[in-house]
């Protein structure tokens, strides 16, 4: 029997990065960071694979999506990388796997979480909304997943995104590698002891994977975005069929989510370029 185990990987979540300047491609410690992002990557993979997977994608879902070494990345697995790509962080879900993972992930704005922010930083977006609800990546990307009827059954990053993601899917194995103390500090795990936990709750995920259920949304969908400034605002509400709520935030709604999800990523993605 084929297994296949879809892996998302971002960078703010990994243990050991605290600061903009670990993440950053121009940062001092970036080079450091991205070993380490792909070293959790490479525990991830060996957890599934130990657990039967027979087929492992792994998307780099940061920044640029450029970060993970494809030579250090463990060869069993396939890599999706580089940006844009249509479903962003979630790109190779739409293949149907049995499992999705997320790996270094973070909270949203205006929760304790390390680095907190929603697809991009606070210079572009504020706030990301389902349904009105203040939304952070994992739960934008559950519902993605979910769309493709493939559930999420493991996170890994802060405490505080681990316990957020259990309100959403309760039953997920969570893999807190730091403790968040504010935005900018935090207690990490030795990377040793990360590897091993995330390797452990990989192959715990995926010997359950029966066990998760995907996360659906019926129905009319409304997603919106607060921008930081009124002049992205300005530019994106140009768009067809998109709502200005108020002098910051747009929304689009629609029956489908992964059109309502497109249609708030190239909002951003045109918010965020210079004028």
């Amino acid at each position: 029997m084929s297994i296949s185990v879809h892996i998302s990987i971002d960078m703010e979540g990994v243990a050991g990065v605290v600061h903009t300047d670990q993440a950053s491609q121009s940062g001092n410690d970036y080079e450091m960071m991205r070993k380490a992002m792909t070293l959790e990557a490479n525990a991830a993979i060996e957890g599934s694979i130990d657990s039967g997977a027979t087929t492992v994608v792994v998307n780099d879902s940061h920044g640029s999506m450029r970060n993970l070494l494809p030579y250090m990345l463990d060869q069993r697995a396939e890599l999706i990388s580089g940006s844009p790509k249509p479903l962003g962080m979630m790109q190779g879900v739409e293949n149907n796997p049995n499992i999705s993972m997320c790996i270094g992930y973070h909270s949203r704005p205006g929760e304790k979480g390390i680095l907190s922010h929603t697809i991009r930083g606070s210079n572009v977006v504020q706030n990301y909304f389902i349904n009105e609800k203040p939304s952070s990546e994992f739960e934008i990307n559950a519902g993605i997943a979910g769309y493709y009827d493939v559930p999420v059954g493991m996170i890994a990053g802060d405490t505080d995104i681990v316990e957020d993601a259990k309100n959403l899917v309760p039953n997920i194995v969570g893999s807190p590698v730091k403790e968040a103390i504010n935005k900018f500090s935090a207690k990490n795990l030795s990377g040793n002891d990360a590897f091993k936990l995330i390797k452990r709750n990989a192959a715990e995920a995926v010997a359950n994977r029966d066990q998760f259920k995907p996360i659906k949304y019926n129905g009319i969908v409304k997603m919106g975005v607060e921008f930081s400034s009124d002049l992205m605002a300005d530019v994106v509400s140009m768009i067809p069929g998109v709502t200005r709520e108020t002098r910051q935030v747009i929304s689009y709604e629609s029956k489908d989510y992964i059109e309502a999800w497109k249609c708030m990523y190239a909002a951003i993605l045109l918010a965020g370029i210079s004028y």
